[in-house]
């Protein structure tokens, strides 16, 4: 492993996730979500189908349009976080299930991590 990590290598949406006006400990279900909020949304859904899902089931699973789910998916991949790979459905047709890779899964452990941190001292602040 590199000694940069996961998040440091991500460069859309990493910033922002980290500072002050981040959702990270945000309880309120009426919130936005920001980018990496939905990154680990999407590896969570991928990790809970047994690390690996295709589409329609992430779709259901983050709340999240297809064609929206799509572009994060491709970022995701990208960045090495999810791999997508082709599988053969029941009807013989060719679908792509998409797989958490390690560095996904380091993604993961850091992200609730800092999350952790945040509400700690969200919560020393008041």
């Amino acid at each position: 492993m590199h000694e940069r990590g996961a998040i440091s290598d991500l460069k859309s949406g990493v910033p922002q996730a980290f500072s002050s006006s981040s959702q990270l400990g945000s309880d309120s279900s009426s919130t936005r979500r920001n980018t990496v909020d939905i990154y680990a949304d999407i590896l969570e859904v991928v990790k809970s189908h047994g690390g690996r899902g295709r589409i329609t089931r992430l779709s259901y699973g983050c709340g999240m349009p297809v064609d929206r789910l799509k572009k994060f998916l491709d970022k995701l991949e990208k960045y090495g976080l999810v791999r997508g790979n082709p599988i053969e459905t029941e009807d013989g047709a060719v679908a792509t299930a998409f797989i958490i890779t390690p560095r996904g899964q380091e993604f993961l452990d850091i992200y609730w991590r800092m999350k952790g941190f945040l509400e700690i001292f969200a919560e020393g602040g008041n």
